[in-house]
């Protein structure tokens, strides 16, 4: 059968001859294409004149590249740029390549004088006063020299920069390696607050040590913060240098000899000089009432908003909103402190005008850095005079009363180490990201800041060098550093006080307060005279009523609860008056009151430019608003006697008790009213934008980095913040109600077109009296 289908097939295909005819004829077919493919590539391949000419070219571009090469400036020289004997940039570039990097100390006896350090790939770039990394061993000289292998090499560095440039991501060449030291600065060069409390103008006029005067907050008399007496040792060491010269050109009695007081540096007559390149350098921003125009970008390490005039604070950001508050109560303590010197010491009142204060103070707020210093920090004790070099640290920063030392650091120092603070000379020029590609830190053995390249990060030619300043929202991030990345790297905040001002902490700890700090604080102990402590009692009465505002509602009730003037009330009264009570116990703790949206693109990467808009990372707008606390607060607000088992009296009773109360989730109705209730405060919180929700009130400004832009990007987002809160409780809240069915319960009742009179709960204040 099997041979019978063989021959078949054969017989189909025309017969064993014609098969062996058409096996020739497709041979010959085969040999025939593959000599055609031959003479194809014969046909393809240059001929020996055509190599010569393409070599004569090459020759002749390459002859092109090497003549031109010494008109080229090296890559490097684009991120110094072009300075033209200005005095200031040329200033800047010395201080920015010797003051640290070149520092040698005069004692090798010293254990906190070591050299100063910067890596050999940093170069100067004066115009946007920081460090970049360069792209070759930079050398200005160098580009003059017409050797061959100088031209080579300067072609060589702009193949590189132009390769960087267009294979930034995939393709960018390691200039320093990661963890590598990248700069170091030494205790000589560095100015402590510590060495401003040792000052013995500042002791003697303001510490109350010498028999001298204790300077005080005079509306609260709570102690200054130690940022402030660094803020005026900075200005005297200036003075000093001046050989004592007053700002107020006007006042007659604002001429001090050179001897005076005020300008004795004899103290400091062996480290004065040594910083005086540094007290050259930094900003000097003047305070004017008239201005109203908008800053470009390029001026934006001079421009902060504490310096603003209050029109155009009030032009950019809508009043009570949350940067707007923290901007205010910035400029309140700044304000506060200056008057409390200058009533302290007369000698300072001549000599600084709260221009000049309120300038140095925001540069020791924008450009001071940590410290943890222990007992046996070399940098702590570093230049102590004799008679005190045997006393504990301890002991000297309790006798130093401040807001952050003296009795508070009695009181509440359980660690080794104290929370320090300094001016950081070159480190404080570098700018900040949340991700940055270097990392700071405060080495105790040498008491140096040693910046090392990131361990994530190695830093590749062109890198401007990015520290982080410390875990910001973008709302205090601008209103304390006077900038935003603008790359959604930072968390947002929003303020839900809506119907009262908090007083005690008002975002900026215990640096500043419109309350005494025991009347929140409870490291606290009370001060001063009963006249002080009544006046307290005043303020805080003044809130209560405001706090009222938010019990008028009645959720939960078909009816308004009335309050009656009589001693006995029923248990709807009692509850009331318990949540007051509660009320009056958070009103000053601004967390609970307090909403965050987390980072966008928690890995954007940081911006090159001050006028180079970011490169923006992962997109996680799927977070939701951290809004834990609030929604504690107005599960209290929402409370009605029917809920936590119908024993919500006694609940909040027994709270008062416990300094950490919050109100936990109960039943599907209380959490219902919850969640309306911090929507309702979202939209009054909203409302205070008002032509900032329109379509033209969010538009983006054109110039990025500008003051309109920065402002626009914290309002937009303060805005976000809430606009996305509210939309997600609206929606679980009604998600809420049908799950559970719950449209005619009364306990879903909620006062939204109106709310019941505020007579009803008067009687409340003379109760907590």
């Amino acid at each position: 059968m099997a041979k019978k289908q063989q021959s078949t097939r054969r017989e189909r295909n025309g017969g064993g001859a014609a098969t062996i005819e058409r096996a020739r004829q497709a041979a010959t077919k085969r040999r025939g294409r593959v000599k055609n493919n031959n003479d194809t590539d014969s046909s393809k391949r240059p001929s020996t004149t055509q190599l010569l000419y393409a070599l004569v070219a090459l020759f002749a571009f390459a002859s092109l590249l090497l003549l031109i090469a010494p008109f080229l400036p090296l890559p490097t020289s684009n991120l110094v740029g072009s300075i033209n004997d200005d005095e200031e940039l040329l200033k800047t570039r010395e201080f920015l390549s010797n003051f640290v990097c070149n520092y040698k100390p005069k004692s090798t006896t010293s254990d906190v004088d070591v050299d100063g350090y910067c890596h050999p790939k940093l170069v100067a770039a004066p115009k946007e006063r920081t460090q970049r990394v360069a792209y070759d061993d930079y050398n200005p000289a160098f580009q003059l020299s017409s050797k061959v292998y100088s031209r080579v090499v300067v072609l060589q560095q702009w193949f590189q920069f132009i390769s960087n440039k267009l294979f930034i991501t995939t393709n960018k060449s390691v200039a320093i390696p990661a963890g590598e030291l990248v700069m170091r600065l030494p205790r000589p060069l560095q100015i402590w607050d510590l060495d401003a409390l040792r000052d013995e103008f500042i002791q003697t006029e303001f510490l109350g040590l010498s028999d001298g005067p204790l300077v005080t907050h005079r509306e609260t008399g709570n102690p200054l913060d130690s940022g402030a007496f660094l803020a005026v040792h900075l200005i005297r060491l200036i003075h000093g240098l001046r050989g004592g010269e007053c700002n107020d050109s006007e006042s007659q009695e604002c001429t001090q000899p050179s001897s005076s007081e005020w300008t004795n540096m004899r103290q400091y007559e062996q480290r004065i000089h040594l910083l005086e390149p540094y007290l050259d350098m930094l900003p000097a921003r003047h305070y004017d009432t008239t201005a109203t125009s908008g800053s470009k970008a390029e001026d934006a390490h001079h421009d902060h908003p504490l310096i603003w005039p209050k029109s155009t604070l009030e032009s950019l950001f809508p009043k009570y909103t949350h940067t707007y508050d923290l901007i205010v109560h910035y400029r309140r303590m700044i304000q506060s402190e200056y008057d409390a010197l200058g009533q302290a010491s007369k000698v300072f009142a001549q000599n600084v005008d709260f221009s000049e204060y309120l300038n140095m103070r925001v540069n020791v707020l924008s450009r001071a850095f940590g410290v943890s210093a222990t007992e046996n920090d070399s940098g702590a004790k570093w230049p102590k005079s004799e008679e005190a070099a045997n006393e504990s640290l301890l002991n000297e920063m309790i006798s130093y009363e401040t807001s952050n030392f003296g009795t508070y650091l009695d009181k509440s120092h359980q660690s080794s180490s104290f929370k320090l603070r300094s001016m950081s000379p070159l480190l404080d020029m570098y700018n900040s990201h949340p991700n940055p590609n270097v990392m700071w830190r405060y080495n105790e053995k040498t008491s140096s800041y040693d910046i090392r390249a990131s361990n994530k990060y190695s830093l590749s030619p062109g890198d401007a060098i990015m520290v982080s300043y410390g875990k910001y929202t973008e709302g205090h991030l601008f209103a304390k550093f006077g900038y935003v990345n603008g790359d959604g790297s930072s968390p947002t905040e929003a303020n839900l006080a809506v119907f009262h001002r908090p007083l005690g902490d008002v975002g900026l700890g215990r640096q500043y307060s419109l309350l005494p700090f025991h009347a929140w604080d409870s490291v606290s102990s009370p001060k001063g005279e009963a006249t002080e402590l009544d006046k307290t009692k005043q303020v805080v009465g003044m809130q209560s009523k405001e706090l009222l505002r938010y019990l008028i509602f009645d959720d939960g009730y078909k009816e308004c609860v009335k309050v009656s003037d009589n001693e006995e009330y029923n248990q709807h009264e009692e509850l009331k008056l318990l949540k007051l009570q509660h009320l009056i116990r958070i009103a000053n703790d601004l967390d609970a009151w307090v909403v965050r949206l987390p980072e966008k693109f928690p890995d954007a990467k940081p911006s090159q430019s001050l006028s180079e808009r970011p490169e923006l990372g992962t997109d996680t707008s799927k977070v939701g608003v951290n809004a834990k606390k609030m929604l504690s607060t107005c599960r209290l607000l929402s409370l009605t006697v029917d809920d936590i088992g119908r024993e919500a009296v006694d609940y909040l009773r027994e709270g008062l008790s416990s300094d950490t109360f919050e109100v936990e989730k109960d039943g599907p109705a209380l959490e219902y009213r919850t969640m309306m209730c911090v929507a309702r405060m979202c939209g009054v919180a909203m409302s205070r934008y008002g032509e900032y929700l329109t379509p033209k009130g969010r538009q983006e400004p054109r110039e990025f980095g500008s003051r309109e832009w920065n402002a626009w990007y914290v309002r937009d987002g303060e805005m976000r913040v809430l606009g996305i809160l509210r939309q997600s409780l609206l929606a679980e809240a009604n998600k809420l109600k049908r799950q559970h069915n719950l449209q005619n319960d009364a306990a879903m009742t909620m006062r939204e077109n109106g709310a019941c009179p505020i007579e009803y709960s008067l009687s409340l204040l003379r109760k907590i009296s």
